[in-house]
């Protein structure tokens, strides 16, 4: 939803986006395939040498003090065996402090979760290694214990050098878990060693020990067993060294001393003597040899490693070169490609956003303004270029002549139908002026009670006609053709007003204060106060009054108009204030808001400001603000009955005179205050008043 209300450019970019989004992505991914790996192989390398040969150097020493601790135990007595195991421990700790140190350092954060967590596991089981030596030193546990205690805290090196392992790539996963399980064999050798080494140390009762002698047997058979799986599994460069340490002499003597014990009826004799005797000369030199051995394939293993990764890199630069070739080249043809059709469509918008928002409005304002109109000099011929978006062009071209030439054909329309609304209300006017003296004569001339009542409600609707005939010429943007050389008090206009209601019974004029109204503006305030009126009487009950007060105020003379009716919402309210408050163009089809419409142009015309607004009697009240521009001095102000400017009889257009109804006032103040309105002693029966005789102007 969101790009569909988009710019024509965004459009564009987002069609365009999305093939260049998906090649660009492709790109990416291939690039990241093909050379993640690399990154990962040379990370792994500088990682492992930060932490996994620390780990190595802590599992050597390990090694070395379990052999020396075994010894310990299996011969208390020897000082010998006692200093060679403190020794150790000064070992141990030197590197286990700086594995501690390498697993808290900024390093770390080259770990992924599992070496994380196998490295954590090193230093979490090494903190039992305290408590072993405790043990030891106090003789509390036996050697077979001590050597199961020290192989535990080996074991959890295996697994992170595993975890290294798991990340490699090609054949090196492989080649890494063989020389693992290799280095574990090394390590079940050395354990077998230390066990021997304790068999003979000790008691000959402890010789003849068979849990004792299985701790060595144990050993010895997991050594046996990996070696000869793993040793298979290597290439066959790596597996020479292993058949030529293996059939060399001492190999060949340790194997033959292995098997000796293996198969002795009688292991404590072999314990004692026998080739027993030289097994920890010979298995000091094969664990020498064995870690050369695992020294070499390692450093052999990364070789191949970081040679791996420098070939991917190589192999992933070519086709990540390649590929942005052609991801920067369809980028290029993309924006050439996108450039021009959106040049193309922007300036169809710009030229259809011109006519709607601006040449259009332009030349409908120029119409009614009653100025000429040159359709060609307003409807430039657009080039758009050949292609779809041209044919578009030429088509929106014209377009734009039909929708000024249809407009100026309407404001030609409305200005007829403007000139015939003002020809009938001009003619009706006629009429109505004739009929209007016509019945002055008659009122004159009768004095039955009952034909002067009818004459003067005939009088009235006449008055009403003549109103709604100047509504037509407003409309039609024409002022009416009333008008007064002299000021006119503001309650005779006003009673005026009240006169052209058909509901004037129910119009309660309160007493004014004794201002004038200046005579160019008599007729049209008079038009909108009764415009206003008869809309409270319309929109009100017909058992209700309608209330007409005015004073001086600050800014000129404020007329409120208030009703008993139900009254507006806040929302109908705002729209009709909009309307009184902004000119708008008359629109033809809203004929139910006709007076609102003369109301606001009459408003405009003398900068006269109404606004409507909840009453407090329920209904609404209109407030007219008369700028003080239009006001006079009471002794400027013209006689009651004063004649107006045109050939239209005095009586008919003074406003006091066309004042019916019972408007009547409480008494007031004298000069200074509000003028009181005292009942009009003219009065005829009935209660509508007589006709007064022209007094001059």
């Amino acid at each position: 939803m969101r790009l569909r209300r988009s710019s024509i450019r965004a459009r564009i970019i987002a069609l365009l986006l999305v093939p260049i989004a998906a090649l660009s992505c492709l790109w990416g991914y291939s690039t990241l395939v093909t050379t993640g790996d690399v990154w990962t192989q040379l990370d792994l390398s500088a990682t492992y040498e930060a932490f996994g040969n620390p780990a190595d150097q802590y599992a050597y020493d390990l090694r070395q003090e379990r052999s020396a601790a075994v010894l310990r135990l299996a011969d208390p007595g020897n000082k010998n065996y006692g200093d060679a195991y403190l020794k150790t421990q000064a070992a141990t700790d030197r590197d286990l402090q700086l594995l501690r140190y390498q697993s808290t350092s900024r390093d770390a954060g080259r770990l992924n979760a599992d070496q994380r967590a196998r490295i954590q596991d090193i230093i979490t089981v090494a903190d039992q290694l305290a408590a072993i030596r405790s043990q030891i030193g106090q003789q509390r546990t036996n050697w077979e214990g001590a050597l199961q205690d020290y192989s535990d805290l080996i074991s959890p090196v295996f697994a992170f050098r595993s975890s290294f392992v798991a990340k490699e790539s090609g054949e090196l996963p492989r080649q890494g878990t063989i020389l693992v399980e290799l280095t574990r064999a090394t390590d079940y050798l050395a354990q077998e060693t230390a066990a021997m080494r304790a068999l003979r140390a000790g008691s000959a009762g402890a010789a003849g020990d068979s849990h004792k002698q299985q701790a060595a047997l144990d050993a010895m058979h997991a050594q046996q067993t990996l070696f000869r799986v793993y040793v298979a599994e290597l290439d066959p460069q790596d597996r020479a060294d292993y058949t030529e340490l293996r059939s060399g002499l001492t190999w060949s003597t340790l194997t033959t001393a292995e098997h000796g014990f293996d198969d002795a009826a009688d292991r404590a004799l072999e314990v004692r003597g026998g080739p027993v005797d030289s097994w920890g000369d010979n298995a000091d030199k094969v664990l020498e040899d064995l870690d050369a051995i695992n020294t070499r394939l390692a450093a052999k293993i990364g070789d191949q490693a970081h040679a791996y990764a420098v070939n991917s890199l190589l192999r992933g630069g070519i086709a990540g070169l390649v590929g942005l070739i052609a991801v920067v080249l369809s980028i290029l043809v993309s924006y050439r490609i996108g450039r021009r059709l959106v040049r193309e469509l922007v300036g169809l918008r710009n030229a259809a956003a011109e006519l709607s928002t601006t040449r259009l409005p332009s030349v409908m304002l120029r119409l009614r303004h009653g100025e000429a109109v040159d359709v060609v000099a307003e409807v430039p011929q657009l080039e758009f270029g050949a292609g779809e978006v041209g044919q578009v062009g030429r088509a929106f071209n014209e377009v734009q002549r039909v929708a000024v030439e249809a407009a100026v054909e309407q404001a030609e329309l409305r200005r007829g139908v403007s000139a015939v609304f003002v020809n009938l209300a001009r003619r009706s006017q006629v009429l109505l002026h004739r009929q209007l003296t016509l019945l002055d004569t008659m009122e004159r001339r009768t004095e039955d009670p009952r034909e002067l009542e009818d004459l003067f409600r005939l009088d009235h609707l006449t008055t009403r006609m003549r109103r709604h005939a100047e509504g037509l010429i407003i409309l039609s943007g024409g002022s009416p053709g009333r008008a007064w050389r002299k000021p006119v008090r503001m309650v005779d206009v006003v009673r005026a007003a009240v006169g052209e209601v058909e509901d004037y019974a129910r119009v309660i004029v309160r007493p004014f204060p004794g201002t004038g109204l200046l005579g160019s503006a008599v007729a049209d305030v008079t038009h909108l106060i009764a415009e206003l009126v008869e809309n409270a009487t319309v929109f009100s009950p017909p058992q209700t009054q309608v209330t007409v007060q005015g004073e001086v105020v600050a800014h000129g003379f404020c007329l409120e108009i208030d009703d008993r009716g139900l009254g507006l919402n806040e929302q109908h309210l705002a729209e009709v204030n909009q309307r009184l408050a902004v000119e708008q163009e008359f629109d033809l089809a809203d004929t139910d808001r006709l007076g609102l419409f003369v109301v606001s142009r009459l408003a405009r015309r003398h900068g006269i400001r109404v606004h409507l607004r909840p009453s407090p009697y329920g209904g609404t009240s209109a407030v007219v603000l008369i700028p003080r521009e239009l006001l006079a001095d009471s002794a400027e102000m013209a006689p009651e009955g004063a004649r107006p400017a045109t050939d239209e009889p005095a009586h008919r257009r003074a406003p006091g005179a066309d004042r019916p109804g019972r408007a009547h006032a409480a008494p007031g103040k004298a000069l200074g205050g509000p003028r009181p309105s005292a009942p009009d002693p003219s009065a005829g029966p009935g209660g509508l008043p007589r006709r007064r005789t022209p007094g001059p102007e």
